[in-house]
């Protein structure tokens, strides 16, 4: 199995898990309290049945003068009132505990999701999707499972247990103290089998995730490709199916632990009722009724007390699931901004602005090196240099995509470090659509936008008579991240969209890489001009021909090394910025 990303924390010792389990129920403690109240009302309606038993051999069938047709009658209607009572408390204790297990699961699922939304995006660079969605899907829904059961099952139980000891001691201490004798066995057998389970639930949870992200990645459109292009097909079922018989074997071992619990659990209560029964007839003196009584007291006691093994063993197997969830809900997101900038013109500025990515060690250069310049607002930028100058961590930067490691990133005099919506918008090279339609996708960055705004935004893009020529046209589903469009359409569908957002700030990072040159020059052309008036950043490689940009930068090894208009550094024949262009275009 491969190591897991770095940034990930393994799952966190077990110590401490039980009381943030218990904590998750405290938002909901008046209903649990009311919750309680039920079961023990439950537990006691069951325990006086017994004690009618106990009557009806004792007095109402064989007392003194036989049969009492009345006192039968008497006690068959408080029985069917019991029932009665007993059917009404049941479906409302279900219900509660339903109510409050989904509440428990749904708060803890959504609060992992805005945690991962609100974490760095090096986050996200770093783990695998497979194992995000292994513990926001699959692990909630196994603690989701365990809680529903267990919550009432543990109540019910514990409660049901105290009740049926109580009951059985007013009718013979003696009788009760042998039915209860080896109950501290099978505890302590299900304490030492449930610490096994812990640690056989934890590797299966780690198992699935690992098949989980196998699956999302190798089965995905790229991963089926890449795998048919260099003939790793046999490897990679190869490395599934290993996986796959790992939590199989798993499984089959969880499976013996569970097991042994229930096991030794059913050895006890088949032999402790006999063993009632010799005390019974040492004693002397147990009435019929009293033994009859006794022994369906027995049943309802080993039937809670079977019901807490089977409770410890599953929620033993989700501890695994919960130190997994508890484990994202520890990481630390991003702090939020100190201040929101107030709407402004747009203008940009890096004040000694540096960036390391994490996780990089302190012998590895940043990606950027104290960078200072000014973008005016309403101006055209264009940013240049040689691959892994540090370009499209600049754009990051400037979109608040990273906060910087060092200096500050300024918009209209105010300092900000992540990303501010309907003030600054940036289009990636590797542009991302989701499942819904062409319109779902444009209208992500503007909801209210109308049928005519799409259209429009997609003919500056050179994209409209593509997607008409469509069957459903904009209604037409853009399948898996985009895969029913080439490259260059994904990119002009993004481009398109960031136009829809109508920010006061575009930062185009290599969002035209995919078009063929002409292409490319209406399209940025197409833009600038929709733009004029606000602020536009661009970042390519492919800068020949576009020559409607104000100013300028250019990057190299991580540092700004020059910055100007284009005829000032087309000058300087011996500059990077001309050097690159006489590279591109030919020119002398």
């Amino acid at each position: 199995m491969r190591d897991r990303p770095a940034s990930v924390p393994e799952t966190p010792p077990a110590p401490g898990t039980w009381r943030r389990v218990v904590r998750l129920f405290m938002p909901y403690r008046g209903a649990v309290c009311v919750l309680v109240v039920l079961i023990a009302v439950y537990s006691a309606l069951n325990a006086a049945v017994p004690l009618l038993t106990r009557v009806v051999f004792d007095r109402a069938l064989f007392g003194p003068g036989g049969p009492d047709l009345p006192l039968l009658a008497l006690i068959a209607g408080l029985a069917a009132a019991i029932a009665c009572a007993v059917g009404a408390v049941d479906l409302g204790q279900t219900w509660l505990s339903a109510r409050v297990a989904q509440r428990v699961v749904h708060g803890l699922r959504a609060e992992m999701f805005g945690r991962l939304q609100r974490m760095p995006l090096a986050f996200f660079a770093a783990e695998r999707g497979g194992e995000i969605q292994s513990r926001l899907a699959g692990d909630t829904t196994q603690i989701e499972y365990a809680v529903k059961d267990t919550l009432p099952g543990a109540l019910s139980g514990l409660i049901g247990f105290v009740v049926a000891a109580g009951a059985m001691v007013t009718l013979s201490p003696v009788l009760a103290g042998v039915a209860l004798i080896l109950a501290p066995l099978v505890l302590l057998v299900a304490s030492r089998s449930g610490r096994a389970l812990s640690t056989l639930s934890a590797d299966g949870q780690r198992t699935r995730a690992e098949l989980s992200s196998i699956i999302a990645e190798r089965l995905s459109l790229g991963g089926v490709t890449m795998a048919r292009v260099h003939g790793r097909r046999q490897e990679e079922a190869a490395g599934f199916t290993a996986e796959s018989e790992r939590l199989a074997r798993l499984g089959v071992r969880s499976g013996v632990v569970a097991q042994l619990v229930l096991s030794v659990g059913h050895v006890f209560f088949v032999l402790t009722p006999y063993l009632v029964f010799v005390a019974a007839g040492l004693t002397g003196g147990i009435t019929p009724g009293t033994l009859v009584a006794f022994t369906v007291l027995q049943a309802r006691l080993y039937q809670p007390l079977w019901q807490i093994l089977h409770i410890s063993t599953e929620f033993r197997s989700a501890q695994g699931a919960f130190e997994r969830v508890f484990g994202y809900l520890d990481l630390q997101p991003e702090p939020e901004p100190r201040q929101s900038p107030a709407p402004g013109p747009g203008a940009l500025a890096a004040r000694g602005a540096g960036f390391r990515y994490p996780g990089t060690g302190e012998e590895d250069r940043p990606a950027l090196y104290g960078v200072s310049l000014d973008i005016p607002a309403a101006s055209t930028t264009l940013v240049v240099g040689p691959s892994g100058s540090g370009k499209t961590t600049l754009g990051h930067l400037l979109a608040g995509l990273h906060p910087p490691t060092e200096g500050a990133v300024v918009i209209d005099g105010t300092e900000f470090g992540a990303p501010l919506p309907g003030r600054i918008c940036i289009a990636t090279q590797d542009p991302f659509l989701f499942q819904g339609s062409v319109a779902d996708n444009l209208r992500y960055a503007a909801p209210g936008a109308t049928m005519d705004d799409l259209v429009r935004a997609c003919r500056i893009t050179r994209i409209h008579e593509r997607i008409a020529a469509l069957p459903d046209g904009y209604d037409s589903p853009a399948g898996e991240r985009g895969a029913l469009f080439s490259g260059g359409e994904r990119q002009r569908i993004a481009l398109a969209r960031a136009l829809l957002a109508d920010a006061s700030v575009l930062v185009l990072d290599e969002a035209t890489s995919a078009l063929d040159p002409l292409t490319e020059l209406k399209v940025v052309e197409a833009i600038l001009a929709e733009r004029a008036g606000r602020t536009t950043v661009m970042i390519t490689h492919r800068f020949g021909v576009l020559d409607s940009f104000d100013t300028v930068v250019a990057l190299e090894e991580g540092r700004v090394v020059e910055h100007g208009s284009r005829l000032d550094l087309l000058g300087d024949r011996h500059g990077l910025y001309a050097r690159m262009v006489r590279a591109q275009t030919g020119a002398a």
